[in-house]
């Protein structure tokens, strides 16, 4: 595979031959010799991704997670969209698995309704038609970039985890990089599968967010400001009785127009959950980003985690350097 291309990379804390990503590959490789695979594995995904980055010899490198499956006309819909010159990073959405648990989809459909996630829901449902966009609608699961463009701007940081794709977005959009949204280019993976778990995630994106202002600078934007809603219940807790009462049938009334207008696949005790829980998702998010200030103030923890990359089979390439 002289000039492969495609790079596929997929990082993960320990090979497995049966990750689901590799199985969807091999079912759905195009003509051989197009694609390289390299799995990074390692404790920092930054880190890894830009191990493999070293390696990469593919004309595209494509983003994707252990537990994605492609799908079908994934690599059709990819070359489609980068005939076109002016784009030079593209991504999708990244969809519920088919058989996903009843509340995996609860979740999905909470991180799909735009009145809770805003664009942000573009990265778990296909939404409008191919367009230019910014990092609030692309995930690094799904996810495609001309190799170019990392020795015009650079790799990811690896200051950053979680939000590394965000600040590296940012950057190439700073630089004028076409960054395109394909809705019908789509992964399948599963989501988050309790509520802790859930709630972990929230938080950990919402620290990510505050964090990258150590790399990317401080500028104001609608995710620095949400934590002010965490206001909104801290006051009404501390003006009394009627005025919980009032947040109370905010709660209420947001909760009852997710649930009439959240995605019309779930059963009836589903929408009811998801609705009572839509508040949740903000508040818990912004809760991360407030923690993350004081995460600020903390020296980064080094990584310690070696990095190995390897092929599809397993098999050790050589070392790449790490940046």
């Amino acid at each position: 595979m002289d000039s492969p291309r495609y790079t596929v990379i997929v990082p993960v804390r320990r090979f497995r031959a049966d990750e689901p990503v590799l199985a969807s590959l091999r079912e759905t490789l195009p003509a051989a010799g197009t694609v390289q695979i390299l799995v990074a594995e390692g404790e920092h995904p930054a880190l890894q991704r830009n191990a493999a980055l070293d390696l990469a010899r593919g004309e595209i490198v494509v983003f994707l997670d252990n537990d994605c499956r492609l799908g079908p006309d994934f690599w059709n819909e990819l070359e489609t969209a980068l005939a076109r010159p002016e784009v030079e990073i593209v991504g999708g959405p990244a969809l519920l698995r088919p058989d996903a648990a009843p509340l995996e989809r609860i979740f999905h459909a909470l991180l799909t309704h735009p009145l809770i996630v805003g664009p942000v829901a573009a990265r778990y449902a296909p939404r409008g038609l191919f367009r230019p966009t910014t990092q609030m609608e692309l995930i690094l699961c799904n996810m495609a970039a001309r190799r170019s463009i990392f020795t015009k701007i650079g790799f990811l940081s690896t200051r950053l985890y979680p939000n590394e794709e965000n600040e590296w977005l940012d950057r190439a959009l700073a630089a004028g990089v076409g960054i395109y949204y394909l809705p019908t280019l789509q992964v399948f993976r599963p989501q988050r599968g309790s509520w802790a778990e859930m709630g972990r995630t929230l938080l950990r994106y919402g620290i990510g967010r505050t964090l990258q202002l150590q790399v990317s600078g401080w500028r104001f934007t609608l995710h620095q400001g949400l934590p002010l809603i965490l206001l909104v219940p801290m006051i009404a807790l501390l003006l009394g009785p009627r005025y919980l009462l009032g947040f109370a049938l905010l709660w209420l009334a947001v909760s009852a127009l997710v649930a009439l207008t959240c995605d019309p696949r779930l059963r009836p005790w589903q929408r009811l959950v998801a609705g009572l829980a839509a508040p949740l998702i903000p508040l818990t998010y912004a809760l991360g980003q407030l923690l993350g200030w004081f995460a600020l103030l903390l020296p980064a923890r080094p990584s310690g985690s070696a990095i190995v990359v390897r092929n599809e089979r397993g098999e050790i390439c050589p070392k790449a350097s790490v940046h």
